[in-house]
């Protein structure tokens, strides 16, 4: 009788992991504002560019992620490539309150260095110069012929855009900095798995309304979502 009763204890396990593995399969899911979020309804499709467009939807909430390629890798949101984007809709009534990833103007969040300069030295705060904005400050290590070799952004400043070039003072002026995005517009979606036609990845974002509030997605992901 111990066999038996162990043998459908068994058999009913499996099949509330198969249960399980078909209901998140495919599946949608993230932390809006640090609260879980999951999506009822998923589409993927590619675009007349030939990226994906990813529509997850809850409620009257709606999350539109596009990329500028269905190739796998690392596509960054917030930049002048608006190709990369994210919109977040939440419907109330008649009024649709929108959060997006356009070029907003704040403080510096990603940042690309473009020339390594030369003549610098170790700089706990090295101040920067053009741009839209000002304040942005990097703590920076030299090499041997004073080029830029590691950066780390100590202050973010306020006012900038995408597409900012800023220059580091000090040494020779010639170390040069690209800013990618904001810190109320940015983000990025990895495309991690292209299998049968279906797209497996991870993404987080924070996107903005015309009011300036943030809405922020952490620890998304996405899993075998099928081309519709």
């Amino acid at each position: 009788m111990k066999k038996i009763i162990a043998l459908l204890g068994c058999v009913l396990l499996l099949t509330s992991c198969v249960n399980e593995t078909q209901v998140n399969n495919p599946a949608f899911q993230a932390k809006l504002n640090d609260v879980n979020w999951k999506s009822q309804e998923t589409t993927l499709s590619i675009g007349a560019n030939g990226g994906l467009i990813i529509t997850a939807l809850r409620g009257n909430e709606k999350l539109v992620l596009t990329t500028s390629s269905a190739n796998r890798g690392t596509y960054i949101l917030g930049t002048t490539n608006q190709a990369n984007f994210a919109t977040y809709t939440l419907k109330s009534g008649n009024v649709s309150d929108v959060f997006d990833t356009g070029a907003y103007p704040g403080p510096a969040f990603l940042t690309r260095k473009l020339t390594s300069g030369n003549a610098y030295v170790n700089n706990s705060s090295a101040l920067t110069s053009g741009g839209s904005g000002s304040g942005l400050v990097f703590k920076i290590t030299v090499n041997n012929i004073g080029a830029i070799a590691t950066d780390t952004i100590k202050a973010r400043g306020a006012n900038y855009l995408a597409g900012d070039v800023v220059t580091v003072d000090g040494g020779n002026n010639n170390a040069t900095f690209r800013v990618m995005n904001t810190q109320q517009s940015n983000g990025e979606l990895v495309i991690e798995e292209v299998e049968n036609g279906t797209y497996t990845g991870s993404f987080k974002l924070n996107v903005v309304n015309e009011d300036g509030q943030v809405v922020t997605f952490s620890q998304g992901v996405f899993y075998r979502i099928p081309i519709s």
